[in-house]
This record gives C-alpha cells, sequence and structure tokens, in this order.
C-alpha cells in the first residue's frame, strides 16, 4: 500500500468524529435558531398587536435575512481556508445579537406608536408589521444566513472523503423541530422570553466553541501529517495538476456559459418553490385557526409538522440517485408537489369533522387535545412539505452542478419564502380566499416544470385537473357551525380571522370570530349593556370614556345612554366593525351618535399613543388562552391605562369566568392589584353559566353614599334604560359588588405576575382551553366563597341601615348562585312549586330588597296557577310574607279563584 493510498485510510476515524461534532453543532444551532423564532414572534406580537401579523413578520424578516446573508457572505466564506472559524464568528454574532435584544426589543415597541399613529392606513400598518422586524432581527438573521454556506464549506472536505453531508442537515432540522416544541411548552413558560434568549445564546456560543476547538483540532492533526501528504503529494502532483487544471478550466467554461439569462434561469425555480411553499404554510395556519385552539403551542405543532415534513422529504431525494435523465425527475416532483398541495388543502376541508373524531377517541385532557392538534397538523402538513421538501433539494443540486455551490440556491429560494407572508397574507387570502389561494400554489407550481414538451403537457394536465376538481368539490375552507334552522348571514375572510355573523333559529343573530368565539348578539344584549352601565355609574361624572375591545358593539352603545359622554371604542378585527350594522337592534348608537367615535388599531398600541386622558376606560372580555390575548392582562399594559386615567378616573377589566380557570384568575387579580393598589371586583349579573366578572381600579380610592345612584342618575332616558336593565337603584348596583382591595389580595395570594417577559397566562390559561376540568359555575361559587365583602368597603358615611340592608342583599345574592349552580348540575325533571320557589321565597326573606329571587316566584306563580291555583295561592301568599313593601304578590293573589279552604261555610237550612 503506497502512502498516497495510507494517509486518508489513517484519517478516516478522525473524519468520522470531525463529521460527529459537526451533527452535534447542528443540532444546537438548529434547536437555537427556531427557539429564536418563537420567542421573537412572542416579543414583536406585543409591539405589532397580534400574533398573526408578528408571525408573518417575523417569517419574512427571518427568510429575508438568511437570503441576504448567503448572498452577502457566502462568496468570501467559500474562498477561505478557515471556514470553521467563520461559523464560530458567526454562531457569536448570533448570540451576541439576541442578548442586546433583551433591552431594545421593549425600546423599539415603544416607537410603534409613532410609526404607526391612530387609525394609520392599512398599508402603513403593514409596512411596520414587516418593515420593523426585518430591522430589529437583521444582524442576527444576517449571521444565520451566513452560517449556511460556512456550513457548507466546511463540510466540503468530508463529501470529498466520500461522507454524507445529509446526516448534518437533518441533525439541523431535528434540532429545528426540538427547539421549536421545546421552547413553547417548556422554556417560555418556565423562564420566561429574556431567559429563553440567554438559554439560546448560549447555545450559539457553545457552537461557536465547538467548532473553534474542532477547526483547531483538524489543524494540528493535518501539521502532523504534513510529511506524509507532502509525499503523498509529490508521489501524484503531475496528475493531480492536471485533474485540477482540466477541473478548473471546465469550471470556468462553465461560468462562463451561465450569463445572466441562464444563471436566473436556474435560480427562478427555486425561487418560486421557496414562495409558493410558504404561501402553503401561510393558508394552512390561517385556515387552521379556524378550528384549532390558537394557544401559544398551536402554531408552534404546526411550525414543527412543517419543518419535519421538508426535512423527510429532502433526506428522501438525497437517497436517490440521480436518473440518466434528471428533467424527468424533477417534472415527477413538481406534480407530486402541486397535487399534494391540492390534498392537503381537500384534508383542510374535512379537518373539522376529523379533529371532532379525534377528540372523541382521545382522553379529554390537555395531552389528549394536543394530540389531536398534533394529528391534524401532520395531516394537512406532511404530504405536501414531504414533496416540497424532495422538490427544493432536487432543484438545489441542478443549481448546484450549473453554478458551483449551494448557496446561491439557497438565497433564491428563502428570498421566495420571505415574500411569501407579505403576498399570502395581507393580499391574497383576504382578495380571492383560501380555498382560490391553495388552487393557484398548485397552478403556479407548474412554472416550475421543465421546458419540455411532453413532460409539461402530462403533468400540467393532472395538475390543472386536480385544481379544477378542487374547486368545483363541495369542500369549504369555512368552518361556520349553523344551528339547524339558522342561518350564515355575514361572512369575511380577514388576514387576523375569519368573521361570521350566524343566526339561530329564533332569529337572533351571533357575531363568531375564527369559528371559536360567540360574540354577543341579539340574545346577550342585556348582559353587553350592564357590561358599559357598571363602570359608567361608578363614576361620579365621566365626560370622556374609551373601551377597549367591541365584539357586536352593543357594550360600546351603551355608553351612548349617557347625555354628553364622549366615547372611544378600539377594534383590532377589520372585519368586526364591518358586521356592526347586522347588530344594529342591539348597538342603536353606533353611527348614529357623533360622540361615539371607532378606531381599527391595536387596544396596547392606542393607550400608548398618548393623548387627552380618559374619566373610564372599559376592557372587554379577551379570552385568555388564545395566543396574543394574555398581553393584553400584563402589567405593562395595566401599567399604560392607568397613566391614560385622568384624576378621579377608573380602569374596568371584564373577564370571562367561564373561559378561565381559578389559577390564572388569580394570576391575573395579583398582576391587576400591582398596578392598581385600589381595586374592587363586581359581577355583571348573576348567571352561573356565563358569568362576567369586573376588576376595577382607580388612581385614588373611593366609597359611596347610600343613595349614590339617585343622584347620580339625573337624565330620564337612562334612568329608563337603567330600569329597562334592573340597574335602577343603589342596591342593584352595589349588590354586584364582590370584594375590595383587601379581600382579592387574600384571594389571589402569592405568587407570578403576568408581564411581557414572563406571560404566565399565555402559558396556563390554555389549560382550560384544552381540558375543562370543572364548570364556571363551580368556579363561579369558588370565587365568592373565598371572598368575604364588607359593606364599610364600598358605602360611605353613618348609615348603617343601608350597610346592614347590603348585607343582607349579598347573602341572598349567594344562596341565588349556589342554588342556581346546583339546579345546573341536577339532572331529570325538576318540581319548580316544590322545590325552587321556595327555596327562592327564602331568599326574598333573606333580602326583601334582592329582586331577582322575587319575580322568578311571581312567573312560577302565574304558571301554577293554571293547573294548580290552590298551589299558586300558597306560593304568592309566601312571597308576600317574606316581603309585604312590594305589591305584586298580593295583586295577583287578587285574581286567583278562592280556594276550597277560603269558601264560606255552607248555612244550615232554617
Amino acid at each position: 500500500m503506497s502512502q498516497a493510498q495510507a494517509a486518508p485510510a489513517a484519517s478516516l476515524p478522525s473524519a468520522a468524529r470531525s463529521i460527529l461534532a459537526v451533527t452535534l453543532v447542528a443540532v444546537l444551532s438548529g434547536f437555537a435558531g427556531l427557539g429564536y423564532e418563537i420567542v421573537w414572534t412572542r416579543m414583536l406580537a406585543v409591539s405589532l398587536g397580534h400574533e398573526i401579523v408578528a408571525v408573518l413578520g417575523v417569517m419574512s424578516a427571518l427568510f429575508g435575512g438568511l437570503a441576504l446573508g448567503s448572498v452577502t457572505l457566502g462568496g468570501r466564506i467559500a474562498a477561505s481556508a478557515r471556514p470553521g472559524l467563520w461559523y464560530a464568528g458567526f454562531e457569536i454574532a448570533i448570540g451576541l445579537w439576541a442578548l442586546v435584544l433583551i433591552p431594545l426589543a421593549p425600546v423599539v415597541g415603544d416607537l410603534v406608536p409613532l410609526l404607526v399613529p391612530v387609525d394609520a392606513a392599512p398599508a402603513r400598518q403593514w409596512l411596520v408589521a414587516f418593515a420593523l422586524p426585518f430591522v430589529l432581527l437583521l444582524p442576527s438573521t444576517l449571521a444565520m444566513g451566513a452560517t449556511v454556506p460556512a456550513l457548507e464549506a466546511v463540510l466540503a472536505p468530508r463529501v470529498a472523503r466520500g461522507v454524507a453531508v445529509g446526516q448534518v442537515y437533518a441533525a439541523n432540522t431535528a434540532g429545528a423541530v426540538a427547539g421549536t416544541l421545546a421552547t413553547a411548552f417548556l422554556i417560555i413558560p418556565a423562564l420566561g422570553l429574556s431567559a429563553t434568549l440567554l438559554a439560546c445564546a448560549a447555545l450559539n456560543f457553545v457552537c461557536a466553541v465547538a467548532m473553534w476547538t474542532q477547526a483547531g483540532a483538524e489543524r494540528a492533526a493535518k501539521n502532523a501529517n504534513a510529511g506524509a501528504e507532502r509525499a503523498a503529494k509529490d508521489v501524484n502532483a503531475g496528475a493531480e495538476r492536471a485533474a485540477v487544471g482540466a477541473t478548473d478550466e471546465a469550471g470556468r467554461r462553465s461560468r462562463r456559459a451561465l450569463p445572466g439569462a441562464a444563471l436566473l434561469a436556474a435560480l427562478a425555480p427555486l425561487f418560486l418553490t421557496g414562495l409558493l411553499g410558504i404561501g402553503y404554510e401561510v393558508l394552512a395556519v390561517r385556515v387552521l385557526s379556524q378550528i384549532l385552539e390558537n394557544t401559544i403551542y398551536t402554531f408552534a405543532i404546526l411550525l414543527a409538522a412543517y419543518l419535519a415534513g421538508t426535512a423527510l422529504g429532502a433526506a428522501l431525494r438525497a437517497r436517490v440517485a440521480t436518473p440518466r435523465d434528471p428533467q424527468a425527475l424533477t417534472g415527477l416532483l413538481v406534480s407530486l408537489t402541486a397535487l399534494a398541495s391540492l390534498a392537503g388543502a381537500g384534508v383542510l376541508g374535512v379537518s373539522q369533522t376529523v379533529l371532532t373524531g379525534l377528540q372523541d377517541l382521545l382522553p379529554a385532557t390537555m395531552a389528549g387535545r394536543l394530540g389531536a392538534e398534533f394529528a391534524i397538523a401532520a395531516l394537512a402538513f406532511l404530504p405536501p412539505t414531504i414533496a416540497m421538501g424532495a422538490l427544493f433539494t432536487d432543484l438545489a443540486q441542478r443549481a448546484s452542478d450549473r453554478i458551483g455551490g449551494v448557496g446561491p440556491a439557497l438565497a433564491a429560494n428563502t428570498l421566495g419564502a420571505a415574500l411569501a407572508p407579505l403576498l399570502f397574507g395581507p393580499v391574497l387570502l383576504p382578495l380571492i380566499g383560501a380555498k382560490q389561494a391553495f388552487a393557484l400554489i398548485a397552478v403556479a407550481y407548474l412554472l416550475v416544470l421543465p421546458l419540455r414538451p411532453r413532460l409539461a403537457l402530462a403533468g400540467g394536465g393532472l395538475t390543472l385537473a386536480a385544481v379544477l376538481a378542487l374547486l368545483l368539490a363541495p369542500v369549504s375552507l369555512r368552518f361556520v357551525p349553523v344551528p339547524v334552522g339558522g342561518a350564515l348571514e355575514w361572512h369575511r375572510d380577514g388576514v387576523m380571522a375569519a368573521v361570521s355573523v350566524v343566526r339561530n333559529s329564533a332569529g337572533d343573530r351571533h357575531l363568531q370570530v375564527n369559528n371559536h368565539f360567540r360574540m354577543g348578539g341579539s340574545a346577550s344584549v342585556r348582559s353587553d349593556h350592564r357590561q358599559a352601565h357598571i363602570p359608567l355609574l361608578l363614576h361620579p361624572a365621566p365626560h370622556r370614556a374609551l373601551f377597549l375591545g367591541l365584539g357586536t358593539g352593543a357594550t360600546l352603545s351603551a355608553a351612548g345612554d349617557h347625555p354628553g359622554l364622549v366615547t372611544d371604542g378600539v377594534e383590532l378585527v377589520p372585519e368586526v366593525v364591518e358586521s356592526f350594522p347586522l347588530f344594529d337592534r342591539s348597538a342603536p348608537h353606533l353611527g348614529r351618535n357623533p360622540d361615539i367615535r371607532i378606531h381599527v388599531a391595536d387596544a396596547r398600541r392606542f393607550v400608548r399613543a398618548g393623548g387627552a386622558p380618559y374619566d373610564v376606560i372599559v376592557a372587554d372580555l379577551y379570552h385568555p388562552s388564545v395566543d396574543g390575548s394574555g398581553a393584553l392582562y400584563a402589567r405593562e399594559h395595566f401599567a399604560a391605562i392607568r397613566d391614560r386615567l385622568a384624576p378621579g378616573g377608573l380602569f374596568c377589566q371584564w373577564l370571562p369566568l367561564h373561559q378561565l380557570d381559578i389559577d390564572t384568575l388569580k394570576v391575573i387579580m395579583r398582576t391587576f392589584l400591582d398596578v392598581f393598589p385600589d381595586a374592587s371586583a363586581y359581577l355583571a349579573q348573576f348567571s352561573v353559566e356565563t358569568p362576567l366578572v369586573a376588576l376595577v381600579g382607580r388612581r385614588e380610592a373611593m366609597a359611596y353614599p347610600a343613595g349614590w345612584l339617585a343622584a347620580r342618575v339625573r337624565e330620564r332616558s337612562l334612568a329608563r334604560r337603567l330600569d329597562a336593565l334592573d340597574l335602577s337603584d343603589g342596591m342593584a348596583l352595589f349588590g354586584l359588588y364582590l370584594a375590595g382591595t383587601d379581600e382579592l389580595r387574600r384571594f389571589a395570594g402569592p405568587g407570578p405576575l403576568n408581564t411581557d417577559d414572563r406571560p404566565v397566562v399565555t402559558a396556563a390559561a390554555p389549560r382550560t382551553a384544552y381540558a375543562m376540568a370543572d364548570r364556571p359555575a363551580d368556579r363561579l361559587l369558588a370565587l365568592i366563597t373565598g371572598l368575604d365583602p364588607r359593606p364599610g368597603a364600598v358605602l360611605d358615611g353613618g348609615d348603617e341601615e343601608a350597610r346592614r340592608r347590603l348585607a343582607a342583599y349579598w347573602r341572598a345574592r349567594d344562596g341565588y348562585l349556589e342554588m342556581g349552580a346546583h339546579t345546573l348540575a341536577a339532572r331529570g325533571p325538576r318540581d319548580v312549586a316544590g322545590s325552587l320557589a321556595p327555596r327562592l321565597v327564602d331568599l326574598v326573606r333573606t333580602s326583601p330588597d334582592f329582586e331577582p329571587a322575587y319575580l322568578p316566584v311571581l312567573a312560577m306563580s302565574r304558571q301554577l296557577a293554571v293547573s294548580d291555583p290552590a298551589a299558586a295561592r300558597r306560593l304568592l301568599e309566601a312571597l308576600d310574607r317574606a316581603n309585604p313593601a312590594r305589591p305584586e304578590a298580593r295583586r295577583l293573589l287578587a285574581t286567583l279563584p278562592l280556594g276550597p279552604a277560603a269558601e264560606p261555610r255552607p248555612q244550615p237550612p232554617r
């Protein structure tokens, strides 16, 4: 065996160790890279106003930086003799900029209200949404893009030795999948955003040290074997020089043979596949947001499925030897990708049915619900992305053979990917709808087909036939459940949400957003209006009010019942505002009252934009588990609201207890109390199925005189409206009071606060969305049992009688809610007169002021009088004794026929 043969053999163990080290670096680098994407999305969602907007902006910025880094730095790295050191330097740069972003990101976020003023045009809002992440993240994304050609250069000698490079790229993708899931499910909930950035930066530094050490070890090994290598080179010098010269000359001829048009032809398919592949992801995520829970975990699951599919496709293509007719293989992959995209759209069309079936099969736990989401993500993403990954690998290899190196191919692909969120998000989706956009993707893939007539005709014809079948098939990508006897009256597919107005068989209209949340409507007008009146009545004389989150507009409209009140309403989703005319019966003041102004904007950005202070600020019911809503319960947001209050102003945050577990409620309470040390809690009404709780905070403490409401309401029109809502007296208003600061603080207990950096609510609230462990009624009972309100905390002065009556009212209220919760849990027919009615009479006896118990007994008596007048008479007599001050029971008694016991006895004949 010659020296020339012995030297490579001796280096094999070293090469194996080297490739293992590079593989581990690739795993850690992929983990950190996707960890950054998850964290950056969370950080920028707070500034940009919506999670979907942040997803699109970060995706575009990430791919744009990758393309720019690969193009600008790839050539220098390829020409370097020490690519490992370049790679280490880029990993250090990524980690350092991640550390800089910890203090920098909040500062940049404060500039957004200046860049996007209130009521800015949509074009300006989207410009900032894409430009801001690109500029802010550019140092890191640029370095990430440069690591790709650096890693390629590091691996080049190993490829020459016959060591496969595919395992390294597969390892990088495996690390990316692990980073996506671990960051969302484990690290952010445990550490928060800043600490997660620190952890990812530490991984970058580990990668840098490992690659630096590996490069040093290779240089030492090369120097140790220098003599043997020089001898081997001398033996074969002539042959090698001839081969290298021939190769260089061939490369020069190849490069000369690729003018601009030919280079464009080689890279254009890669650009197009990047655009269409990420376009598919944008559309699929948007469609699935209508059926999945849209928690912090949902996007991580979908992204992990997308990454896994593309990596698997790339690995499968790498295992296939290039055939004699490579164009035929490319044409086959193009056709398969187009057809798989159409099949994916078809799967999305039945995903609601599949998801329901999976949820029925799996346990009703958080793990079971997440398992169902994983399955839906796999069905929707794996077949198309496997085809996409194989097609990209095939096109990249062909481009690399023509232009030398995969760097330009990857740059073209990522450039297309960078433009996809902008094109498919705010443009195509609302313009043509998701179904037509999927069809457009499949047709656009035909542009990638090799220019051979028979191949293009076969693949194109099959794809066009499948497109036509999809468009004509009764498959809808709108998931709007319509009740029996009802109808879908209105629908819009927006960038951030799908918004629908549905009518039920009774004629009631409801607003639905993303098929999840039924917002208000004609059936909930009482509750919606009370959510406006309660906080407004607690202020002595409000002149300006702000409502954040509008739903059907009914709550905002109720502010128009207060004469002279100038009101601003802020709604994030423009399609929600478009639906207001359909709810004009429950929101009659909208569009008619000049003192009510509506703004389509982000609530946090609107508050931070500055301007005149408000006397009252009311925040709507935000579903806490929905990704992005947790930021509306953050300490930073509460503090910004406090700073917008006028002297004596108050802030009311409504909480949907039917969508909140007790632990998350306590987190929100602690956070609220940290900003508003003087706080109280109120109920909206006495509902045990959808209980709504208000946290009311003030800049200054305040207690109310017993005759507060009578002195507060002087306008007849307002008084009539309050009477219709059963808010016409102070006992009805302060009877909704649950607790003051001390009681709330004891109930909330010690624990973490919800902040932008520690999004505790975003991480914890999905437990309720995925697996409801108890009923809303149970949570309401736990709340009222854990609170012990004192009348003196809400009523001032020396009116002991008023305080005594209020305490009695609260006892009756709590008994009423407890009875409602138990009645709701009971099964089978109920004997109303024999069970519920006497208990209601007892509540009236406890508090004659407690009208919610008095009026139902009257209604029961009227119904009972038809079938059993004697029983109705006994019930009314008991009610009259419980509250003799009210005349309604006696009046109804006078209309009933006399029973046997009341008839005059017959007289004996004379």
